[in-house]
C-alpha cells in the first residue's frame, strides 16, 4: 500500500471565496486566522505507519514524541514552512499550504520528506492543490477544484434541498432589490440569517432581527455593489434549534458511498464548541426517519456533479422534534472527522470520548514540553496504559506565528481529546486541564 501525505488548510471557504463576492461586514482578525492556520496539525489523526504529516507551522517535538508514544508512526516537519524569496511574513500567511509547498525552493525539508508516487490527502482541495501534486509527483486522487468550490457554497445546499425534495425554507437572492424584498417577507415570520456564500462556523451568519438591522445590512452591501461586488447571499428563518448534529460520510472515486458517523455538537453560537458522540436517542430518530437515506441520496447527487472524497453534512434537531436533515453540505474533512478517527483508534467499550477547545493567552514564551509534563505529573495526560484522559491534539495552535503581532499577549487554543467514563471524570479532566494550563503560564479565556 502506498503512503500517504496529509495537509491542508482548515479555513478552506477562505480560499474558494471569488474575489467579486461581495461579503458581509467583519472585522479582520489576524489572531484569529493564526489559530486556524495552526490547526493543520491535528491532521495525524489521518496517518497511517510511514505516512507524512506536513503542518505550516510544524511541530513540536514534545508533541511529536508524544504523538509516537501513542502508537502513530509518521513524520513530519519541525521547522515553519516558509519561502526563503524576498515575500513578506503577511504575504506569505495569505497562501494557503499547497500555495506555500508549490512555491518554496528546491532542497527544502519537504522534498526530502515527500516520497515520489505518495497519495495526497488533503483536509479539502484548493487553489494550487493540482501544482503541489505535479511538483512533487503525487497520485491525484482528487476531483477537480472548480467543482469542489461549486459544491461548497450555501446555494449548492439550498438547491440540493430542492433536488431531494427536502422542506426548503432557504432563498437565494442575487441582488439588493432581493435582499431587501425578500428579506422584509421573512422578518414578518420572525429573525432570519444572511448567510455567506462561503460563511464558516462562528462568521459569514448575520442574523436580522429588525427592520432597522434589513436596511444597515442593504447599505452595507450597496456600497459593495457600487465597487463592482456581486450579490449573492442565501436567507434563511432563523430555527429553533435543538441541537447541532453532523454526519459524515466517504465518496470513492468509482461513487461507493460509505456512511462513517454522526458526532453531536454543542456551539457557542454559530461556531465549534464541542463535539460528542450522539445519544441513542437520536440515532433511534435517525433511524425511523429516513436520515440515512437521505445522505445517501446526497451522496449521489454529489458524485454525479463530479465531486468524491470527504463530506460532512450538518443537521439539526428542532425544539418541535422535527430533523433538518441539510442545513449545509461540507465536501471536505471537518472537526467531526477528527473526532471519529479518534474514537476509531482509542474509544473502549464504556468510554465516552468528545473534543473541546480551551482559548487561551499568554505573555511571552510557554513551554509547551512543560504542560505535557504537567498533565502527566497529575494524571490527566491520555496514555494506552489507562486508556483515559486528556489527548492534546494540538501544540504549535497554543501560541500560533501571527505575523501582525509586534508585542503583547498571544492569543491560542487548545484542543484536546477526552476519554473518560463519565461525567464526574469528565468534569474533573477538565478543572484539572485548567490548573495545568493556568501553572504553566496561560490565561484561560472562556
Amino acid at each position: 500500500m502506498r503512503n500517504a501525505v496529509h495537509c491542508g488548510s482548515l479555513e478552506s471557504e477562505r480560499y474558494w471565496r471569488e474575489e467579486d463576492l461581495a461579503s458581509l461586514p467583519a472585522i479582520p482578525d489576524a489572531k484569529a486566522l493564526a489559530i486556524v492556520q495552526a490547526m493543520d496539525e491535528m491532521l495525524f489523526v489521518f496517518c497511517g505507519s510511514g505516512d507524512v504529516l506536513l503542518t505550516r507551522q510544524g511541530m513540536n517535538r514534545a508533541q511529536y514524541d508524544y504523538l509516537q508514544s501513542l502508537g502513530y508512526a509518521f513524520s513530519t516537519n519541525m521547522d515553519t514552512l516558509s519561502l526563503e524569496a524576498e515575500e513578506s511574513v503577511p504575504a506569505q500567511a495569505a497562501l494557503n499550504v499547497f500555495e506555500l509547498l508549490g512555491r518554496m525552493d528546491a532542497g527544502q525539508e519537504p522534498d526530502r520528506l515527500i516520497p515520489e508516487g505518495a497519495l495526497l490527502e488533503p483536509f479539502a482541495v484548493l487553489p494550487g492543490t493540482q501544482e503541489a501534486v505535479s511538483r512533487y509527483k503525487l497520485l491525484p486522487t482528487l476531483p477537480n477544484e472548480d467543482i469542489v468550490r461549486a459544491v461548497n457554497t450555501k446555494s449548492y445546499s439550498t438547491a440540493m434541498r430542492d433536488r431531494l425534495e427536502l422542506p426548503n425554507i432557504a432563498v437565494v437572492v442575487q441582488s439588493m432589490e432581493e435582499l431587501l424584498q425578500s428579506g422584509q417577507a421573512l422578518l414578518e415570520k420572525g429573525a432570519f440569517l444572511i448567510k455567506d456564500e462561503y460563511g464558516v462556523s462562528g462568521k459569514g451568519n448575520q442574523l436580522v432581527d429588525s427592520e432597522r438591522m434589513l436596511r444597515r445590512m442593504t447599505g452595507y452591501l450597496e456600497s459593495s455593489r457600487n465597487q463592482g461586488k456581486r450579490i449573492r447571499f442565501v436567507l434563511e428563518p432563523l430555527l429553533d434549534r435543538e441541537t447541532d448534529f453532523s454526519c459524515q460520510f466517504q465518496i470513492d472515486p468509482e461513487g461507493r458511498i460509505t456512511l462513517l458517523s454522526v458526532q453531536q455538537l454543542v456551539n457557542q453560537g454559530f461556531a465549534f464548541g464541542e463535539s460528542h458522540s450522539p445519544q441513542p436517542s437520536l440515532l433511534d430518530k435517525l433511524d425511523k426517519e429516513g436520515y440515512w437515506e437521505t445522505m445517501q441520496g446526497i451522496g449521489r447527487e454529489l458524485y454525479s456533479d463530479g465531486y468524491y472524497g470527504d463530506v460532512c453534512v450538518d443537521s439539526m434537531l428542532l425544539r418541535d422534534g422535527s430533523l433538518a436533515p441539510l442545513v449545509e453540505i461540507n465536501a471536505r474533512k471537518s472537526m467531526s472527522l477528527i473526532k471519529h478517527h479518534v474514537d476509531r483508534r482509542f474509544k473502549q467499550e464504556g468510554l465516552h470520548t468528545c473534543l473541546i477547545q480551551v482559548p487561551l493567552a499568554a505573555m511571552g514564551k510557554v513551554h509547551y514540553q512543560e504542560l505535557l509534563e504537567r498533565m502527566e505529573e497529575t494524571g490527566i495526560l491520555f496514555s494506552l496504559e489507562t486508556g483515559e484522559g486528556v489527548m492534546p491534539l494540538t501544540s504549535s495552535a497554543l501560541q500560533p506565528l501571527d505575523p501582525a503581532r509586534t508585542a503583547g499577549s498571544v492569543k491560542g487554543k487548545l484542543y484536546a481529546a477526552l476519554t473518560y467514563r463519565n461525567e464526574d471524570r469528565k468534569h474533573g479532566l477538565i478543572r484539572t486541564l485548567d490548573e495545568s494550563l493556568m501553572r504553566t503560564g496561560y490565561t484561560i479565556l472562556r
